[in-house]
């Protein structure tokens, strides 16, 4: 290391901020679907009751947010986290906000971590029914008038968890419960950057509500890594979550 490089590193630490070897690398990742790329899906609301809350909501077509992917293939909420044996668990006291707005969840896929707390917010002028579940047991039912406070879950394991609306059957949305700060979720065109990873070897996870789960191997060094995941369509698209 040159001496420039040295007197920069200690002007740095002199501050009080992470030299550039102690704020790590970056992965950027984008996860791209195989195939055709499918037109938006208009859900099919028949039952009396659905069309009624859908009349309360506006009227307006709902479509399906199980597979949203851009015009040239990206992947939109697909959650991206890095694991290694390096990366023990850690608990961090963090508020995440959930919304409730024109009779959805936003956002659809969000991720929180370990000991972290969910406020699910309603900021429709229609009333709401509030439900956590986690494989099939519901842990919290709550109704939520508009504008009224918001309702707080602690997460207290990682995992995946749903959050639906028992008023409005479209609503949904997934959060992910992660033991450590390497994670993070695509954006409209399938794009994720997750940065300050300590340079190593890493294995990188993709999980997608209807695409699966999968993974690879990457490294992360002085550079940024920059992987593309590519992911298929299964028969067993379409299931309830």
């Amino acid at each position: 290391m040159d001496l420039r490089r040295l007197v920069a590193i200690g002007f740095l630490a002199a501050l009080g901020w992470p030299s550039p070897a102690a704020r790590g690398g970056e992965l950027h990742g984008t996860v791209v679907l195989e195939g055709p790329v499918p037109a938006p899906e208009a859900l099919t609301l028949d039952h009396p009751k659905e069309r009624h809350a859908l009349k309360e909501c506006g009227g307006d077509i709902r479509y399906s947010q199980r597979l949203v992917v851009d015009p040239s293939g990206g992947v939109s909420s697909a959650v991206v986290w890095l694991d290694a044996p390096s990366l023990a668990p850690e608990a961090r006291q963090e508020t995440a906000v959930l919304d409730q707005q024109h009779c959805a969840f936003a956002p659809h896929v969000m991720v929180v971590p370990l000991g972290g707390t969910l406020a699910i917010r309603n900021s429709d002028p229609v009333l709401h029914n509030v439900r956590i579940f986690r494989e099939g047991t519901m842990l919290l039912h709550e109704w939520q008038q508009p504008s009224a406070a918001d309702l707080t879950w602690t997460f207290t394991e990682p995992g995946r968890f749903v959050v639906r609306c028992g008023v409005h059957p479209w609503m949904y949305a997934w959060i992910v419960v992660a033991g450590h700060r390497y994670f993070g979720v695509t954006d409209a065109e399938g794009r994720v950057i997750i940065s300050e990873v300590p340079e190593g070897h890493y294995t990188m996870h993709v999980w997608h509500e209807s695409l699966g789960q999968t993974e690879e191997r990457v490294t992360i060094g002085a550079r940024p890594a920059a992987v593309t995941v590519r992911m298929a369509r299964h028969t067993t698209d379409g299931r309830s979550p």
